[in-house]
């Protein structure tokens, strides 16, 4: 191949690899700017102290297992129902998770207004901020994990667009989203180059990028080759 392709070559296959290296720099950058625990939204989300009461009227635990045969894990917690602090068991079997009185076992289901009321208690922001409340049951959004649900989702009217995702059994805080985040999702996804599932590092994209970047050096090095090898001298006729 003559030096005219090789430059050629080079040429496209640099464009190639420098929008690429581009993208990684931004993204990078992105990435280590912020710090993970901003990240991931911790300053969105109250640190609640919820102690029991020693005086605080339960029924047995043994109760509970002989009402629940089928229990694998029983917890004594307080949870935010109808607008009050309660005390609850935590049922969790095959089955499920489900929250029970802890006075009379009798069984809770949480609604939009407790889950509501719940997600004020853990947010930072100003109370006065409007918050919206949706169940999902099934078609996780691309921001959520689908092992999640179902869960209630209560999205806040503030500048970072900040999200709650609830259990829908327990009304527990399972994750929290907000454009910081997703910001940082959107640009792991440029950075592993993994553009449906998101956690992928070893994508088929990133394979062909590595041999791109081979033959870039390639072609660089035969252009090299090329502007520095000796040139035969012609003899001058006498």
């Amino acid at each position: 191949m003559n030096p005219r392709k090789w430059r050629v070559w080079h040429r496209w296959l640099s464009l190639i690899v420098g929008l690429q290296l581009v993208v990684w720099s931004i993204s990078g950058a992105y990435m280590v700017y912020f710090d993970l625990s901003f990240i991931h939204g911790d300053h969105l989300v109250k640190k609640l102290d919820q102690p029991i009461a020693e005086n605080t009227l339960i029924s047995p635990v043994s109760w509970v297992l002989e009402q629940n045969p089928e229990a694998t894990s029983v917890r004594l917690m307080r949870q935010w129902i109808d607008g009050s602090l309660q005390t609850v068991y935590r049922v969790e079997s095959e089955s499920g998770t489900q929250l029970l009185r802890a006075e009379s076992l009798d069984p809770i289901h949480l609604d939009r207004m407790d889950i509501g009321y719940i997600a004020r208690q853990h947010y930072t922001g100003n109370e006065e901020t409007k918050a919206q409340v949706s169940f999902i049951e099934d078609k996780a959004p691309g921001e959520l994990n689908s092992a999640l649900l179902p869960v209630w989702r209560v999205d806040f009217n503030d500048l970072p667009s900040t999200t709650f995702y609830f259990s829908a059994a327990a009304g527990e805080l399972v994750t929290k989203r907000h454009d910081f985040w997703r910001m940082f999702d959107f640009f792991w996804m440029l950075h592993i180059m993994d553009y449906q599932d998101r956690v992928d590092i070893q994508t088929w994209w990133l394979k062909a990028f590595s041999i791109a970047n081979m033959l870039f050096m390639i072609s660089g090095g035969a252009l090299l080759y090329f502007h520095y090898r000796p040139r035969k001298r012609r003899r001058r006729s006498v």
